[in-house]
């Protein structure tokens, strides 16, 4: 494959993401169909199963976006103290779930319930990652407690994390996910400190 047919394929595929959130917006996911999502798109179905496996596949590659631009933002702050880059990670959620956000990750939680386990695990596995790393360097540098369950302490920060992003997408964005963010990282503060 040329340069060119790479950034045509590129150039469909975010075609048919641009196009699918537009629709997802103004239908409910299980109402859009890849019909509806070739014919706005001006594509055929061939194209569009070249780069998903179903539309199921769409919110979950949003997502994948989403997860990217948390883990890159997470790397621009190594220069910061340990407590600040926990901070930031936690309260990051806070900054980036505005209200267009909302139906990508509603029909993100949509699929995952009736996902395999692989996916979810997936999703998690990011975040682990970046809080495992946090806690590491906090032990490290004798910030956070050493003698700590680390894998628990990671368990219980994602899917604390995870609840409250399901909370903010069953009260359709009515909850002030900056307040309830904060206050969980103060309490994990409180629970973690050395």
């Amino acid at each position: 494959m040329n340069k060119k047919q790479g950034k045509d394929q590129n150039d469909t595929k975010q075609l048919l993401m641009d196009i699918s959130k537009q629709l997802f917006q103004e239908k409910d996911f299980d109402d859009v169909t890849v019909d509806d999502i070739c014919k706005l798109a001006g594509v055929t179905k061939g194209s569009f199963y070249h780069h998903f496996d179903s539309k199921y596949d769409i919110p979950i590659q949003q997502y994948r976006l989403m997860q990217t631009a948390f883990y890159e933002d997470y790397e621009k702050t190594a220069p910061l103290p340990i407590i600040h880059r926990f901070e930031r990670a936690v309260m990051w959620y806070a900054d980036f779930c505005t209200p267009d956000k909302l139906n990508v990750i509603t029909n993100y939680y949509k699929v995952m319930i009736n996902s395999d386990k692989n996916r979810v695990v997936r999703r998690i596995e990011i975040e682990s990652k970046v809080f495992r790393e946090i806690l590491t360097v906090g032990v490290g540098e004798k910030v956070f407690s050493s003698d700590m369950n680390m894998s628990f302490y990671c368990d219980m920060i994602t899917r604390c994390i995870t609840s409250l992003l399901l909370d903010w997408v069953i009260f359709k964005g009515n909850i002030d996910l900056k307040r309830e963010l904060a206050y969980l990282y103060r309490n994990l503060l409180v629970m973690l400190l050395a």
